[in-house]
């Protein structure tokens, strides 16, 4: 009792102890998934052993209806986590008391590390309220979808703007090619083209290298660079580009193609 007490007493200050989790049975949209896997530098498979609510006294700041929960799990698969890890983990979560995590129960979670002198057990806290789901095999094969993804060479890198751009009629009705350059976070090459020929939707791609016909790509929905276009193009045009009629009809397509980005809660 004391070692649970000590160890609740110690995670009590964690960031996300404030924050609601939705229903469990709520899956996450890709782009809020993918915030997460990016942002937690430990995601694991655990099966709880022990779900000890906290008393009012130890968390009085709990809302009504809500609970904080001390979840104490043994491991059953790391996706994502440096070196060796403990078999044994512990973190609190936060959230309406009929959704608690109970003895039993398999979570996935994406966590941090919190401070321990206690190196047989991990002890962790959620990056986000919403970092921890029943497990759901489908669940499990998105997020390591998205790791393998950032882990593969050529990182998708991060759009903060509009540079400059260009519009060419083709030779027929209907056809034309737009060339939009993007601005990144890497400072690499970064450009979106849209492409038209007659009787045909238009085509979106992005190419991240410097021969732009060799390097473009379609883009895919729920993959990394869908989510960086979706989520970071600006919505219009600088002013400059906007004047020019075709630039500004294929920014519509694009943006209308790629889609909304989807995201409930902010990025870490």
């Amino acid at each position: 009792m004391r070692r649970l007490l000590a160890a609740c007493l110690m995670l009590l200050a964690a960031p996300a102890a404030g924050q609601a989790m939705p229903p469990a049975r709520e899956a996450p949209g890709y782009t809020d998934l993918a915030d997460l896997a990016l942002a937690s530098p430990v995601i694991l498979r655990a099966g709880v052993v022990r779900a000890n609510r906290l008393s009012k006294r130890l968390a009085p700041d709990v809302p009504a209806g809500q609970a904080r929960v001390l979840v104490e799990a043994r491991l059953t698969a790391v996706l994502k986590g440096e070196g060796m890890l403990p078999a044994a983990a512990e973190w609190l979560w936060q959230g309406p008391a009929s959704a608690m995590p109970r003895k039993g129960d398999d979570l996935l979670t994406f966590l941090a590390p919190a401070p321990t002198r206690r190196p047989e057990v991990g002890v962790y806290r959620l990056v986000a309220g919403t970092g921890q789901f029943r497990h759901d095999p489908a669940l499990e094969a998105r997020v390591r979808a998205i790791l393998a993804e950032a882990r593969a060479p050529g990182r998708v890198p991060r759009v903060t703007g509009v540079k400059s751009g260009f519009h060419v009629p083709g030779t027929v009705a209907g056809e034309s090619e737009s060339q939009f350059f993007l601005s990144a976070a890497t400072g690499g090459p970064f450009t979106l083209l849209v492409l038209r020929r007659p009787n045909a939707a238009p085509v979106i791609k992005v190419a991240t290298g410097d021969l732009i016909d060799e390097s473009a790509e379609p883009v895919r929905p729920e993959t990394l660079l869908w989510r960086t276009l979706a989520c970071d193009l600006p919505p219009s045009l600088p002013a400059e580009l906007a004047a020019d009629p075709g630039l500004a009809a294929d920014w519509a397509t694009a943006r209308q193609a790629i889609g909304p980005c989807g995201r409930t809660a902010p990025a870490g």
